[in-house]
């Protein structure tokens, strides 16, 4: 079920990729490709949720061993089976929320406890991942999306500005 709709617009994301930027300095992202066809990047999130939203999509349930050592995703992965009552009362999550001093996004986790409803402010990456490891809907303000593509905008501008003589 979707979230209820408020005055802010809520875009589903599509699909989700977790990546390295290439180019240094190395950045992890996520990026959500929206029902609108944008784009909403989260930067600096955890290499350990890139890595293990990237096994997610792969199929992978087990965890490349050897040297590393697992991380509470490569654990909540394998025990799926086990935590399948958790994914049963997780209905969707929303980035709706940015605190201007950090410039840090907020999530929402939404859990449907037999009618009566729980929603958890959560680090959005792991909120994320949760969402994908139940395959559950993820939701993004269209007004967060706007004011990226603005600071974006802006910020490239300034660049631009910069090289010119």
């Amino acid at each position: 079920m979707p979230p209820p709709r408020s005055s802010d617009v809520l875009l589903e994301a599509r699909s989700v990729t977790a990546m390295i930027i290439p180019n240094p300095p190395h950045i992890p992202v996520i990026v959500l490709e929206l029902e609108d066809g944008r784009e909403f990047t989260l930067y600096n999130v955890p290499f350990e949720i890139v890595q293990a939203l990237n096994r997610l999509e792969e199929g992978e349930d087990v965890p490349s061993l050897g040297s590393q050592r697992e991380t509470v995703f490569d654990v909540l992965t394998d025990l799926r089976s086990f935590i399948e009552e958790l994914g049963k009362h997780l209905e969707h999550v929303v980035i709706d929320e940015i605190d201007y001093s950090t410039f840090l996004y907020t999530a929402k986790a939404s859990f449907n406890l037999g009618g009566l409803y729980m929603i958890r402010r959560m680090v959005p990456s792991h909120a994320i991942f949760l969402a994908r490891l139940f395959r559950k809907p993820i939701y993004v303000s269209k007004r967060l999306v706007d004011e990226q593509e603005e600071y974006e905008r802006a910020a490239k501008e300034e660049g631009e500005e910069d090289i010119q003589p």
